[in-house]
């Protein structure tokens, strides 16, 4: 039995809870084989029964201690119809992730204070979130609400109480949410992923596929602070995949698309070098490289240009 199964319904989701994971790997739609297992399942964008059944195929495949169902932390995706396919017993959903400003009251989830169902997610193109309310939305998923305890969330000490009641149920311990919680379930278990130093990034390729605002913001206070120079340079996706030392790639759709131009190698999470943006080493061609992915809608404008001064002198400790 492995120690623990994480799902994820996309790749920068995946690979941010691979990044937490002592000796995890991450694989596309294939078991990786390590000790704790992250799958991406690739179903966020499915018909809810498919995304159902593909959960719960791994669910059966791969028996573990612990049984993560990552979510997106606003709401995306089929999370009710997931749900569905964990095995038996009590799931523990705790949606907040308080230090990327997702915070849940009376039932809601906020971004940044502001009600998601009335921010940019709204208006995602592929994945719209137009309810906030995190029950009623579940049920209309078909989520077997019965057995799911939703946990409010404002502060990383409520992360910490909802990690009581997980380690508190029998095995297959079943939790739910975004990264937040599964970080104090590792270091709680004793499975929190060791500091690997990196080397310093010089050539640099970065992929823009978000169409959210903060993505573009952070392009562009990239290009204004002059980022783009020497070896660092942006790419659109239908350009050749140039040889290059790292790449980053913003949002989970192109970082799949990328992952796939490079034959869907197995990825191994190295660090979260800043909040949710994680670097990862994969080989391909015979060529090993650094490969860093962000998800589309959060980050401050000046991400980017952090990013960029990390990784030129190598990375410090995870965040």
């Amino acid at each position: 039995m492995r120690k623990a199964l994480v799902l994820a319904d996309d790749l920068t989701g995946a690979l941010e809870a691979g990044a937490l994971l002592e000796g995890a790997a991450v694989g596309v739609q294939r078991d990786p084989g390590t000790t704790a297992a992250v799958i991406d399942t690739e179903s966020r964008h499915l018909d809810p029964m498919e995304a159902r059944r593909r959960n719960a195929e791994w669910v059966e495949q791969i028996p573990a201690g612990m049984i993560y169902k990552k979510t997106d932390s606003t709401l995306r995706g089929n999370i009710g119809a997931e749900l569905a396919a964990l095995p038996p017993g009590i799931i523990h959903y705790a949606p907040a992730y308080p230090r990327l400003g997702r915070t849940v009251r009376e039932g809601r989830l906020y971004v940044n204070g502001t009600p998601v169902e009335e921010t940019a997610f709204a208006n995602d193109p592929l994945s719209p979130v137009r309810e906030g309310r995190i029950r009623e939305l579940l049920a209309r998923q078909g989520a077997p609400l019965e057995r799911i305890r939703i946990h409010e969330g404002e502060s990383d000490p409520d992360l910490e109480s909802a990690a009581d009641a997980v380690l508190a149920e029998p095995a297959p311990k079943l939790a739910a949410g975004p990264a937040g919680l599964l970080a104090v379930l590792a270091r709680r278990t004793g499975m929190s992923r060791r500091w690997q130093p990196l080397p310093p990034v010089n050539d640099c390729l970065v992929f823009n596929g978000s169409a959210h605002p903060a993505s573009r913001a952070q392009i562009e206070a990239a290009q204004a602070a002059g980022v783009f120079a020497g070896g660092w340079r942006t790419a659109a996706l239908e350009d050749h995949m140039e040889p290059a030392a790292a790449l980053i790639v913003f949002g989970g759709d192109t970082a799949r698309e990328v992952l796939r131009r490079l034959g869907d190698p197995l990825l191994f999470p190295a660090a979260e070098v800043l909040p949710g943006v994680v670097a990862s080493w994969l080989e391909s061609g015979g060529t090993r490289r650094l490969f860093v992915t962000k998800a589309g809608g959060f980050g401050e404008p000046d991400l980017l240009v952090r990013l960029q001064e990390i990784l030129r002198s190598g990375a410090g400790r995870p965040r």
